[in-house]
């Protein structure tokens, strides 16, 4: 694979090492910082892109050898599609001559139910049903062990892939200038600050009066005097702290040693011992178990036969108890339909008798009306016949009345008359139709009586059957409802005895079902005797390897007790080193505090943010190439303060790169 030449480093105009740090100098340590990013991301996509180029390798294999597997395929289906009886069988086969490959592979159950239908054969098809699940067991033992390697290879690729990026990362800042000027060693650090202060102390010098100069170059002889001696005490000091620590070192080895063997010794004798008592004791457990577990299964398949029958006895109960609730209640039924039949021809027979009584009753309404009638027409006539005698009698009386007046009363009578013989005549009509009526109504009447009382006969007969049929209506319904609450009772007591049925059904299920475990229990234990054997020689063995291992982590836990106390002592010593060059800063005088503290402050703001002064440097903004924390960068963010604020450049979360100074 072609790989993009390595991008030429731009050298650095970096001050004088000897001179405090510059601004010039941050500027070229975020660039390099940024740099070292950019190689990182590279080599990243080279790793990425050499996956993909395998990956599409692997792909084109793949796809040449599905398209062997599918030929060979649809050579087999133009073999089988002539024998094939149905269309569904055939459009199953023709799926495998086109080159849809989803639906092959979605029809990839049909089909091999199909090949099987028609290659296996009734002899051989239960063996080679049995072999073929072996063997997919088998493989898919090798599979699970494959994932699980798999899954310990990519775990150990990425701890390498992480291991040699950190180690290019490492070299990178190496490498890098603007690095090895910011982080420099700590001796380098006190030869330059001795350096800086005789520098400081010339300057001074040099501005004092030329008297003076004498007396400068004797301080300055015996400063760096002063200096060399303190550099070799502190070099001395070191080689006595080694020389110390190794021997310690040695005596943690040899009683190490010591301790292991007689752990070695002690722990055979205790291996030996063990293998025999633990052997018997297992045997032992195992045999107890089994007793157990045979004597509950006798106690079961007993209470089992009990159970079943305490079943058999309830079946035979419930059916005898429902042939007789069956009989009673159709001998009950015949009765109440009976009885019922009665009732109805009774009830037709009193409603016939009803509306005779009715229509008679009505007759003998209308002739009361008739009577009043006649009544007031003979009223009426009497009245008219008094005031025609009254007026015969006016008229004999008033002879000295004119003639004229005679006339008209006349006429008037005359009209009136004709009126009330008009009105005579249709009443005297009316009454002869009554009459006529009244005669017919007579004989009805007649008629109606001898009913009436051929009724009232009867009546006594037919009250007395009503007292009977109402007697005998409440005492069906006495006995509907105490058949109903029987009824009831019986329900509930089948009820009971279904729910009785269910659990002893569903013991008899549950015992059924522990009865195979336990059987299956005693073969499992069987078997488990004949494991445990195995296992025990297994572990025997594994003991081995333990005792191997846990010598050498004993070992290496002892190495790192000795280098976790070598650690303490360089600590001790790094303390006291820095202790002294303290005093012979603090005895050489104040003239270069200026310079560290300038120094400190370019380096804290090399490293620190310049917004928070709390936490490093890890953000920086693509589009400028400022340098911040992660925190103070998405507080900006959050608070939709989204420009630079120190070239005032606007910025998202897209544009933040992470680095690592």
């Amino acid at each position: 694979m072609p790989t993009e030449p390595p991008s030429k480093k731009v050298k650095l105009d970096l001050s004088d090492p000897d001179e405090p740090l510059t601004r010039r100098d941050v500027i070229a340590f975020q660039k390099e910082a940024l740099y070292r990013c950019m190689n990182q991301y590279k080599q990243q996509l080279g790793c990425l892109r050499e996956q993909y180029d395998l990956a599409k390798l692997e792909n084109s294999n793949i796809s040449t050898r599905l398209a062997e597997s599918l030929s060979i395929l649809s050579t087999i289906a133009l073999s089988l599609k002539d024998n094939c009886d149905s269309v569904s069988e055939k459009e199953l086969f023709d799926k495998l001559f086109s080159n849809d490959i989803l639906g092959i592979f979605e029809s990839s159950d049909a089909l091999s139910k199909l090949f099987i239908k028609y290659y296996g054969t009734a002899k051989n098809s239960d063996q080679a049903t049995i072999d073929i699940k072996l063997e997919i067991k088998n493989l898919n033992k090798i599979k699970n062990e494959l994932l699980v390697k798999n899954e310990n290879l990519t775990k150990e690729i990425n701890a390498v892939k992480k291991y040699y990026q950190n180690e290019i990362r490492k070299y990178d800042r190496e490498d890098s200038l603007t690095v090895k000027r910011v982080f420099q060693k700590e001796v380098d650090e006190s030869e330059n600050s001795i350096k800086e202060t005789t520098s400081d102390n010339n300057v001074e010098q040099n501005e004092t009066p030329l008297k003076d100069q004498t007396l400068t170059k004797t301080e300055k002889d015996l400063e760096g005097a002063s200096n060399e001696k303190l550099i070799n005490e502190i070099k001395i000091e070191n080689y006595d702290q080694e020389i110390l620590s190794l021997k310690k070192v040695i005596e943690n080895l040899e009683n190490t040693k010591k301790q292991n063997e007689q752990e070695l010794v002690t722990l055979r004798i205790q291996l030996s011992q063990k293998n025999q008592g633990t052997n018997q004791l297992q045997d032992e457990n195992l045999i107890q178990r089994l007793d157990k577990l045979t004597s509950e299964n006798i106690k079961l398949s007993k209470i089992n036969d009990e159970f079943l029958k305490k079943f058999q006895s309830l079946n035979e109960s419930m059916e005898i108890y429902n042939g007789t609730l069956t009989k009673e209640f159709e001998s009950a039924q015949d009765t109440l339909k009976k009885h019922n039949a009665s009732l109805e021809k009774d009830l037709v027979r009193i409603r016939s008798a009803r509306d005779d009584l009715l229509s008679k009753n009505m007759i003998l309404e209308a002739q009361t009306s008739k009577s009043a009638m006649i009544t007031n027409l003979e009223s009426t006539l009497s009245i008219l016949k008094t005031q025609w005698d009254k007026i015969e009698i006016r008229n004999s009386n008033s002879t000295g009345l004119p003639q004229d007046a005679l006339l008209n009363e006349l006429q008037d009578l005359e009209t009136a008359f004709k009126e009330i013989s008009n009105t005579i005549n249709i009443k005297y009509t009316e009454y002869l139709n009554t009459e006529n009526v009244i005669s017919k109504l007579t004989v009805e009447k007649t008629k109606a009586d001898q009913k009436y009382f051929a009724v009232m006969r009867s009546k006594d007969s037919i009250l007395i059957e009503n007292k009977n049929l109402s007697k005998s209506l409440q005492k069906s319904y006495e006995l509907i409802s105490q058949l109903k609450e029987a009824d009831k009772l019986y329900q509930q007591k089948i009820e009971n005895l279904n729910k009785q049925l269910e659990l002893s059904q569903n013991n008899e299920k549950s015992l059924l079902n522990n009865m195979k475990d336990e059987v299956m229990k005693q073969n499992n234990l069987s078997s488990e005797i004949s494991q445990q054997k195995k296992i025990n020689l297994n572990l025997q063995e594994e003991n081995s390897k333990h005792i191997s291992l846990y010598t050498t982590l004993q070992g290496e836990l002892d190495a790192e007790v000795t280098a976790k106390n070598n650690l303490a002592s360089k600590i001790k010593h790094l303390e006291d080193q820095n202790l002294k060059l303290q005093k012979s800063l603090l005895s050489n005088g104040s003239g270069d505090s200026s310079g560290l503290a300038e120094e400190l402050d370019n380096f804290r703001s090399l490293v620190y943010c310049t917004l928070c002064s709390k936490n490093w440097k890890s953000t920086a903004i693509k589009t400028c190439g400022h340098v911040f924390c992660d925190d103070c960068c998405k507080e900006r963010l959050s608070s939709r303060m989204r420009k630079c604020p120190t070239c005032n450049k606007a910025f998202s979360s897209n544009d933040l790169l992470s680095i690592h100074l």
